[in-house]
């Protein structure tokens, strides 16, 4: 279900990008659709609690005792007792498995905010205690939230990142893909909207790629201290930028067009060569601190990973309708870049023609 939910959002966003052509003006709902797609995106990526599990603060207070997990439970305000030291103690069930009790301890302030808020379901900051079933809850994080996202050790709020990071990557690999059909679509042809294609593919993948490497980075100084660490992904997408740098300095040395575009379509075509190796092969290779390094889930990463539980199915939607907004996004910047193109060159003609 995971890959068919990610293939279906790219695809059908790929779709609505070619119909009824990738160069053609698109109409407004079309526009409306790619903004609203956008913005729900960005809503329920940074909206929503995170909230994890009662299995979740055992396993991260055996590693540290005075680590605040938010976890999703639902507390019984009738079973409040107060103790001689002036807390209170309250009984609560997990509220994704009722079966499972806990105690909550808490300073009168926070009982009063939950006692008020009744016996529903609340994301509380809690710290294992002495045992497995006895939790210090420290604050009120949500009440009877309509959505939560699942928490996940050593990322956390961190974790936000991925409906935007990992798109955005993605879709330069698919960028730079279309600028290798082109390619070979011109070279056959000798058509001059496909080097445009070819150009606007290109450029608009290299912008994504940068996008990608700058939230990798802001994602990298709050998960591995500094912003850039020379991890093999890191390494791996600057040798890819160069690349295709190189490109755009080719086409800007040959002024007659046919021969920049036959020579810009080749390009094309031998760099995308270099594409898998370096986004998707060379980093699992090695052990890296970036998720789906050697030895990491298979050196699959979790998105990636066949494990059932390695994105649960809120994130699996979620991150589907961030891959169908983001590529629609591509679309419209590249359809955007050839039409700019194409006008250009028509310009260009008819300043020739006049001279």
């Amino acid at each position: 279900m995971k890959f068919i939910l990610m293939l279906g959002g790219t695809g059908l966003a790929l779709l609505l990008c070619f119909l009824p052509s990738l160069a053609a003006p698109k109409p407004r709902w079309w526009k409306i659709l790619t903004m609203l797609a956008v913005a729900t995106t960005t809503f329920f990526a940074l909206w929503p609690p995170i909230a994890g599990s009662i299995t979740d603060v055992v396993m991260q207070g055996r590693a540290n005792p005075i680590k605040q997990v938010p976890a999703y439970v639902v507390p019984d305000p009738a079973s409040a007792q107060t103790t001689e030291q002036g807390l209170v103690t309250m009984q609560a069930a997990d509220a994704r498995t009722p079966r499972l009790h806990i105690t909550l301890s808490m300073h009168k302030p926070l009982a009063d905010k939950v006692q008020a808020a009744g016996a529903v379901p609340m994301v509380l900051l809690l710290r294992r205690a002495d045992s497995d079933v006895l939790f210090a809850a420290d604050a009120v994080v949500a009440v009877d939230p309509a959505l939560t996202l699942p928490y996940i050790m050593a990322l956390e709020e961190r974790a936000r990142i991925i409906f935007f990071h990992v798109p955005m990557s993605w879709i330069a690999t698919i960028a730079y893909l279309l600028a290798m059909i082109f390619g070979i679509r011109y070279l056959r042809t000798r058509n001059l909207a496909h080097d445009d294609a070819v150009v606007a593919t290109a450029s608009v993948g290299t912008l994504f790629a940068v996008l990608a490497t700058t939230t990798g980075s802001v994602w990298a100084k709050f998960n591995w201290g500094s912003f850039w660490n020379w991890d093999p992904r890191q390494t791996s997408i600057v040798v890819l930028l160069l690349i295709y740098a190189a490109f755009f300095l080719l086409r800007s040395a040959i002024d007659d067009p046919q021969r920049r575009a036959r020579l810009s379509s080749v390009y094309a075509i031998v760099a995308f060569v270099a594409v898998p190796f370096l986004v998707f092969i060379i980093p699992r290779m090695v052990t890296s601190l970036h998720p789906g390094g050697k030895g990491d889930a298979g050196g699959a990463g979790p998105l990636l990973s066949t494990s059932s539980d390695a994105i649960n199915p809120t994130k699996q939607v979620l991150f589907a309708l961030s891959l169908f907004a983001f590529t629609l996004v591509y679309g419209w910047l590249v359809n955007l870049r050839i039409r700019m193109l194409a006008m250009q060159r028509r310009l260009d003609n008819q300043s020739a023609a006049s001279s």
